[in-house]
């Protein structure tokens, strides 16, 4: 427990702290945001820092609101914190072989928390890493009903909750997972804006993503739900100024469109410009959101066949 003589850490020294444990530069941090030299006086607690630019260093740090208080009041980062901003990092960054290996130097600890950890792991890998469908369910289900347990989801939760719902089966249970996702989401947006809302979007693409899928693998599963689940898309707030935010909820749209909008051509259409976009943005590597689109839209043509 916190003494109450304990004084609260300056955001900077808590910034030099998390920046130091993710192995990152200050320039990695920084760049875009403030000066270097600013920067540089900041991490040494001599200056203090408004809060739009600290939600935006948080945020290139990916650390949550209450994870940041919690780090200034307890004087320390623990491995547990370290351990999870790295599976972030990772994850974040598509290295999926090194999230295998975290996976299996955790699945048989003794430890409790080690193997909620390697479920976690394994959640993340399993919808983005390779083919989902030849990966089995059961490692996942311990973080699932982690997620379904808790009171209150931090950012890890919610970065989670997206690939999680691939592995219930249940609509309802997935629909209560886009439901937390939402109310997590709004209690981080004030603090951490383009973070959260991007871990929100990508939560929801995820949802559009298994519906439209579905009905391939669970009897009785209905595309109306997908075309539902769309429409709720469309009609989200608060999209973020984010670049990266916006590109997901576009993807959202046009995975969407591709099924449902009267106008085919126009999606497809639209479909193309994007696989354009995630091209000029990764030049040396086909992306994720690539062959997402590429996979949708060899399946929307398949369902208009029967439609």
């Amino acid at each position: 427990m916190q003494k109450e003589d304990q004084p609260i850490l300056s955001a900077g020294i808590v910034i030099k702290k998390l920046r130091q444990a993710r192995a990152l530069t200050q320039k990695e941090v920084y760049q875009g945001i403030v000066s270097r030299s600013f920067y540089s006086r900041l991490e040494h607690g001599q200056y203090d820092v408004d809060a739009t630019h600290l939600w935006q260093l948080l945020d290139r740090l990916s650390v949550g609101a209450a994870e940041f208080d919690y780090l200034r009041r307890n004087h320390q980062i623990t491995s547990e914190d370290s351990l999870l901003n790295t599976i972030s990092d990772l994850y974040a960054h598509h290295r999926f072989d090194e999230l295998k290996q975290l996976y299996i130097a955790k699945r048989s600890s003794r430890l409790e928390s080690d193997r909620l950890l390697a479920s976690e792991i394994y959640t993340l890998v399993r919808a983005y890493g390779t083919n989902m469908f030849k990966m089995a369910v059961e490692p996942s289900l311990i973080a699932v009903e982690h997620l379904e347990d808790l009171s209150q989801w931090s950012l890890f939760e919610l970065q989670l909750a997206g690939p999680a719902i691939w592995t219930v089966n249940s609509l309802k249970r997935k629909q209560a997972l886009v439901e937390r996702g939402e109310a997590c989401y709004h209690f981080y947006a004030a603090m951490n804006g383009s973070y959260a809302a991007n871990l929100r979007e990508m939560l929801w693409l995820n949802y559009l993503q298994d519906l439209v899928t579905r009905p391939t693998y669970v009897k009785d599963a209905k595309f109306s739900d997908a075309k539902k689940a769309w429409q709720e898309i469309d009609a989200l707030s608060d999209l973020s100024s984010d670049f990266n935010c916006r590109l997901e909820r576009l993807t959202s749209h046009v995975i969407g469109a591709l099924y449902f909008d009267d106008n085919q051509q126009d999606a497809i259409n639209q479909a193309h410009q994007l696989l354009t976009t995630f091209r000029m943005l990764n030049e040396h590597q086909v992306s994720i959101q690539e062959e997402i689109i590429t996979f949708q839209l060899k399946r929307a043509q398949e369902y208009h066949r029967y439609h």
